[in-house]
């Protein structure tokens, strides 16, 4: 096949610079990266898939090359890193020579299209069926037709991609392909079944952003582990001569660095274009290569929990839809001792926020990013993407901030209390009222929740450890949390007026048989908020 499309100088990566939407090519994306403000592709999950591509050169590049020497040197140390990493972010810019050096040298392994080596995909595979609607690679858009009722895509729009259009969603397939049953190909697996996810599908991913795209990348070049030892590199696939074999069937192999992971090849693609040869119509997309997840620590942008059977291995944390990114900060703060007592960490925090407590070069908030999906059943279908952020002030992920750190903890762990008990009281009023109390204790949870959103964010943003008061910090959270909860309860006790105050169908009450339930469950929830926030002194103070 004729070598078509390369991504290394075709445009095919969007880029947001203020209100405008550009597409650049692969070595345009890391020359300006410092000229536009973010990535803005059609979906969050696509832009986090093609920052990890853009990292993968980076690592490929500058783990090799120091730019201060203007030579070739590989990272020999934690220092190094340090030092290389530094040395980068003093430029405020990518050093494009060295870039397109190395894009030069692998250049093959870029053609979207190409006899042997096509951009993360396998040459000359074929499925025992015809190849799929190029649909099934979008993943807003139903691969069955009779189902895009309210898609940004449709009709022929939905039948064919541009090269540009189809290599951003090739690179969203490798990372976050849902599971079930793919493409039975020649000498692959004979009933299409096995492997997952996508890597990035297994995770809930997490990384800081910065001002600009460079910003952002920088953040994410982790040079050096938690332990400060130089990170397991390795190489991007692409670099890989297995590669040129076209391997077809899956293989159980374990990642030799984070270069690899960044790229790993979760699936056996191949694209198809039209007879005009510009546009892709088709897709054959079979299982790749495989292996386990648990313990695969190169990973920086996922934390990590302890598996529930047996306690003997980390698995990596998952995000989830009902949740807010900011009730979850436990898994991004530092550990304290007396979390690990018996020092088997029990947690294990993403690790690029570890780099940035150890580069130490953000003064201020930096934002942390939480996207990935939310898979239904067999993780054969996807039922929620998830996008979310959360900005804090950099010192908070030092371990220097301990205090503030826990008392962070404490407040959110508090907050859940408070609206527990809230659920319960509406739970109480609907019983009294004849229903079954679950639908109420949940809503009035969610409308906590949302209304408690806001109001934290802001409150955590003007968190300075170094010149914030820990204890006014505190009370004024407690006083904001008590006030919101406190204005949702009374709603639902309004909203249950008399019905609940005689009681009615006491039967389903339980232990408010008798009394009257407003005030009754009014009395306990106060009670409960006493307990959990304190009282409220005469000077306004919890």
């Amino acid at each position: 096949m004729e070598a078509k499309f390369d991504l290394c100088t075709e445009p095919w990566i969007l880029l947001r610079r203020g209100v405008e939407v550009e597409a650049l090519s692969l070595l345009g994306t890391l020359r300006d990266a410092h000229a536009y403000d973010a990535l803005a592709g059609e979906l969050p999950t696509q832009d986090a898939a093609i920052l990890r591509i853009l990292l993968a050169v980076l690592y490929a590049v500058f783990t090799r090359f120091d730019p201060e020497k203007g030579a070739f040197a590989e990272i020999g140390d934690g220092d190094v890193a340090v030092a290389r990493w530094r040395a980068l972010w003093a430029l405020k810019r990518f050093p494009v020579g060295a870039v397109t050096r190395y894009l030069d040298r692998w250049k093959d392994r870029f053609w979207l299209f190409h006899a042997d080596t096509p951009f993360l995909q396998t040459a000359g595979i074929r499925a025992d069926e015809r190849y799929k609607p190029v649909a099934q690679m979008v993943a807003h858009v139903p691969s069955r037709e009779e189902r895009r009722f309210f898609t940004e895509r449709s009709g022929d729009a939905a039948q064919s991609l541009s090269f540009a259009e189809a290599a951003r969603w090739l690179v969203h397939l490798q990372a976050w392909d849902y599971a079930g049953k793919k493409a039975s190909v020649e000498g692959g697996s004979p009933d299409g079944r096995g492997g997952g996810t996508g890597w990035c599908g297994k995770l809930g991913l997490v990384y800081p952003t910065g001002k600009n795209l460079f910003e952002t990348l920088m953040l994410n070049l982790v040079l050096a582990d938690a332990s400060g030892r130089p990170l397991r590199f390795g190489a991007p696939t692409w670099e890989d001569a297995r590669e040129k074999e076209a391997a077809v069937a899956k293989r159980e192999r374990i990642p030799q660095g984070y270069a690899e992971l960044l790229t790993w090849r979760s699936r056996r693609v191949r694209l198809f274009p039209d007879a005009g040869g510009d546009r892709v119509i088709g897709v054959v997309s079979s299982y790749g290569d495989i292996f386990k997840k648990e313990n695969t620590f190169i990973e920086q942008m996922s934390g990590w929990h302890m598996s529930a059977q047996g306690g003997k291995d980390h698995i990596p944390n998952t995000h989830v839809a009902s949740r807010a990114f900011w009730r979850d900060l436990g898994a991004l703060l530092p550990q304290s001792k007396d979390e690990n007592p018996d020092g088997k960490r029990k947690r294990i925090r993403p690790g690029v926020l570890d780099w940035i407590a150890r580069i130490d070069a953000i003064d201020g908030l930096v934002n942390l990013c939480a996207v990935g999906y939310e898979y239904g059943a067999m993780q054969a279908i996807v039922n929620e993407l998830i996008s979310d952020s959360v900005a804090l002030n950099a010192k908070l992920l030092k371990a220097l901030d301990a205090a503030w750190q826990k008392s962070i903890l404490d407040l959110i762990a508090d907050t859940e209390q408070a609206v527990g008990a809230l659920g319960r009281l509406a739970a109480d009023l609907d019983r009294a009222a004849g229903g079954d109390g679950t639908g109420a204790g949940n809503e009035s949870k969610e409308q906590a929740y949302f209304a408690l959103d806001e109001p934290f964010r802001e409150w955590l943003v003007k968190i300075d450890p170094d010149n914030s008061s820990l204890p006014e910090a505190r009370n004024v959270w407690k006083r904001t949390a008590r006030r919101i909860v406190r204005k949702i309860g009374a709603a639902w006790i309004a909203k249950a007026g008399d019905v609940a105050f005689v009681g009615r169908n006491t039967e389903k009450a339980g232990h408010l048989r008798g009394y009257s339930v407003s005030a009754s469950a009014n009395m306990k929830f106060e009670a409960e908020l006493n307990r959990i926030f304190g009282g409220i002194q005469k000077d306004g103070r919890c």
